[in-house]
């Protein structure tokens, strides 16, 4: 039984309704219109294919220009907090993290978001008093498909070896964060962006349907 699960949020323990990637396009249609105009289908097609990994990452590569991309990605954060009230946690992830920290393994998340929109999404959706430790890009370094958060809150919980920590994700860069951790249970799940073939070729040791169908795979270890 792993002594810490780390969860991604978006598309694995909250369910936005595609509220990501309308930020994607808000956030291109404001910063770079005439770009976006021109390059929106293939934006569109890179944004889906990098779910899960840092969103200034992402603008970086699209745009090849770090002003543009940081005006991007904060024009990005703004506009999904403005649909914050449509995100909402899958049924019964409160129970499933209280289950798991009952049986002596400790929660933590992940994120593509920057640490204001995180800490917003952790107070409005009730999570505050219910994980042990949380983590962007900014204060581990580097996003996924960088295992650099799952180390910075390892870190932080004191939890030294790769083999007590289990990663759970919608993403295949959720899947390759866990597997260059040295995860020995990266588990995906299919109510985001990426499906079963995907999710396994990166790295997925199990897949399942929703976030809480992981729970006994993480107190069996």
């Amino acid at each position: 039984m792993p002594k810490l699960a780390v969860f991604d949020i978006a598309g694995t323990i909250v369910s936005d309704d595609g509220v990501v990637i309308s930020s994607f396009i808000s956030a291109f249609s404001e910063v770079v219109p005439e770009v976006w105009a021109e390059n929106d289908g293939d934006f569109l097609e890179y944004a889906h294919q990098t779910m899960g990994q840092s969103k200034i990452e992402v603008f970086r590569s699209l745009l090849g220009d770090d002003d543009l991309a940081a005006q991007a990605a904060e024009a990005f954060q703004a506009h999904y907090l403005t649909k914050l009230p449509e995100v909402h946690l899958f049924d019964g992830v409160v129970s499933m993290f209280e289950e798991l920290r009952s049986a002596g393994i400790q929660v933590a998340l992940n994120t593509g978001f920057n640490r204001n929109t995180l800490d917003i999404m952790l107070s409005t959706l009730g999570l505050t008093d219910h994980v042990d430790a949380t983590a962007t890009q900014v204060e581990a370094g580097e996003g996924r498909p960088s295992p650099a958060m799952i180390a910075h809150v390892a870190s932080e919980l004191r939890i030294s070896a790769p083999a007590d920590v289990a990663v759970v994700g919608d993403t295949t860069s959720d899947m390759e964060a866990a597997t260059r951790f040295g995860s020995p249970l990266a588990l995906g799940v299919l109510t985001g962006e990426h499906d079963e073939p995907a999710l396994k070729g990166a790295g997925a040791h199990h897949v399942v349907p929703v976030v809480t169908d992981a729970l006994p795979l993480l107190l069996k270890g």
